[in-house]
């Protein structure tokens, strides 16, 4: 570097120098200067005036309701008077009634032969036959019975067989009644047995048919010691026909030495038909 250049360079730094102590001289000068504001006393009369008026408060308008439109009151439709049901008059029931059978209390029987009264069995054993105690059955015998202590009212009917052997018996007559009645049979019964008991059954059959293979029965197994006791067959409705068969029934549940059974006071209890 030549003589000239450093003269240059140090002629630069001192005017640099010399402009930064300038500036710092200001800054230094300007911040010890207070600024004072003097405040004003008077403010001019326009001033103060609206200074001191109030703001208006504003209030809305209410907005006006409007009145709502009443719908008409609805007419009033006048109400019908109801009708009374009109008062159902029960349907009396049809009272029962006896009907008397023909020769119902078994008088003037003789053996075999009943008046009033046709009768059926199942026989097929014979003397001298096959005998099978359990299903063999010989022929009934129908008389009126002759021990004081075995009758029911008077004279009534026995059915037995030979001794060590069973019967299987049936007694009916066919009535006429009203289609459509109600019907059933009634009679009082009674047996003896030398060691079992016997089957007894009194029964309806409604179309009338003879014998009694459609009959309708209710039934009671007894012996001595139950004494008299009343069999009630089922009801039944009358038939077509007009006709009706009454039946009863004896059979002994074991071939004993002697089997019995009773009828006596046999009656029908008929009920007209429903109008």
């Amino acid at each position: 570097m030549t003589r000239g250049q450093t003269l240059i360079l140090i002629i630069l730094a001192v005017l640099v120098i010399a402009v930064i102590a300038a500036m710092g001289f200001v800054v230094v000068r300007s911040s010890q200067q207070r600024v004072v504001v003097t405040p004003l006393t008077v403010e001019p009369p326009e001033v103060a005036e609206v200074r001191n008026t109030p703001i208006p408060t504003w209030t809305p308008t209410p907005a006006s309701t409007a009145t709502p439109t009443l719908p008409p009151l609805p007419t009033r439709t006048p109400v019908p008077t109801r009708t009374p049901f009109p008062t159902s008059t029960p349907t009396a029931t049809p009272t029962p009634v006896p009907v008397e059978l023909v020769n119902g209390e078994f008088d003037g029987i003789m053996p075999n032969r009943i008046p009033g009264w046709e009768w059926g069995a199942d026989i097929n054993y014979t003397p001298g036959g096959t005998y099978d105690p359990h299903n063999s059955y010989a022929e009934p015998m129908f008389t009126a019975a002759d021990d004081p202590v075995r009758r029911i009212n008077g004279s009534t009917l026995k059915i037995e067989t030979i001794r060590w052997l069973k019967f299987r018996a049936w007694v009916y007559q066919t009535v006429t009644a009203t289609t459509g009645s109600s019907v059933y049979l009634r009679v009082q019964a009674n047996a003896f047995s030398s060691i079992d008991k016997l089957k007894l059954r009194a029964g309806v059959d409604p179309q009338g048919n003879a014998g009694c293979s459609n009959a309708r029965w209710g039934e009671v197994i007894i012996n001595q010691n139950d004494g008299v006791v009343t069999i009630t067959s089922p009801r039944v409705i009358v038939g077509e026909g007009g006709r009706i068969t009454a039946c009863l029934y004896a059979e002994p549940l074991y071939p004993d030495t002697n089997n019995a059974a009773f009828f006596d006071n046999a009656v029908l209890i008929v009920a007209p038909p429903k109008p």
